[in-house]
């Protein structure tokens, strides 16, 4: 998920190149799901504890101390624009599509970080072709420790019918992947344990993949990317909307439990 761009006036480089090779391509299938109101996966909060940072998108507001807006409306690639990015009806609203006579992407990005925890989003995208209903987690510093990033949900079809499940590593950007099989024009709750030893995947409660290989990553400090993405090689047809959302109606972020003695 390489990008460059301007968050609020802060330079971002461009970190990594997305690539294919080093992949290991698995598949899962998942077939539940639900309303926007849809609750966090009840043995969340018994394993993980109180969350540490919660955000429900009530009010009329994005809340700018948990949440910096994505803008790069002239990046080479993953161009986005703030006017994408709103909250109504309970719910952060990510609008793609047309600004000014070009594609442009939405997104927000965490004002907070850690290294290991649980990360949890409910979300839903409307099909298009050209765009990706994206959630992840990208270091604070990519490259300072180490360059790595973990994708928990990258819905790449046009149909929002299939995406991905990333773990990237290295300068080089090498991969490993998991691909999912979802409905994402319906409410699904993703989520992403990152523990030092292994990286685990849920939607809707459910495991869909366990890694524990070397791309675990070890020290960076990450925050929390929710993105309407377009980039190059996305394509919009004929029959992409003019403007395409990603909705998210809540997200939790849990500590690390204490290592067990």
């Amino acid at each position: 998920m390489a990008f460059d761009g301007v968050i609020r006036g802060t330079a971002v480089a461009i970190a990594l190149a997305v690539a294919a090779g080093g992949c290991s391509h698995h598949s899962s299938r998942v077939t539940q799901s639900g309303g926007g109101q849809g609750k966090a996966p009840s043995g969340a909060s018994k394993t993980w504890g109180t969350p540490i940072l919660s955000d429900d998108f009530g009010g009329t507001q994005l809340d700018a101390n948990k949440w910096q807006v994505y803008e790069a409306p002239d990046a080479s690639t993953h161009r986005g624009v703030a006017a994408g990015t709103h909250v109504s009806d309970g719910k952060l609203m990510l609008v793609g599509g047309i600004y000014g006579g070009k594609d442009q992407g939405a997104g927000v990005i965490s004002r907070f970080s850690q290294t290991y925890g649980r990360w949890e989003a409910r979300m839903r995208s409307d099909p298009g072709a050209g765009y990706s209903a994206t959630a992840f987690l990208w270091p604070v510093h990519m490259g300072d420790p180490e360059f790595a990033e973990i994708d928990f949900a990258e819905i790449l079809s046009a149909n929002r019918h299939s995406g991905g499940l990333f773990i990237h590593h290295g300068r080089d950007d090498q991969q490993v992947q998991r691909t999912t099989h979802a409905d994402f024009t319906k409410w699904h709750t993703v989520a992403v344990d990152w523990l030092p030893d292994h990286v685990t995947f849920w939607m809707d409660g459910k495991k869909t993949w366990t890694y524990n290989g070397s791309f675990v990553p070890k020290q960076s400090m990450m925050q929390l990317y929710l993105r309407n993405e377009m980039r190059n090689g996305f394509h919009r047809t004929s029959e992409t909307p003019q403007k395409i959302t990603m909705q998210v109606d809540w997200i939790r972020v849990y500590r690390a439990p204490p290592p067990a003695r």
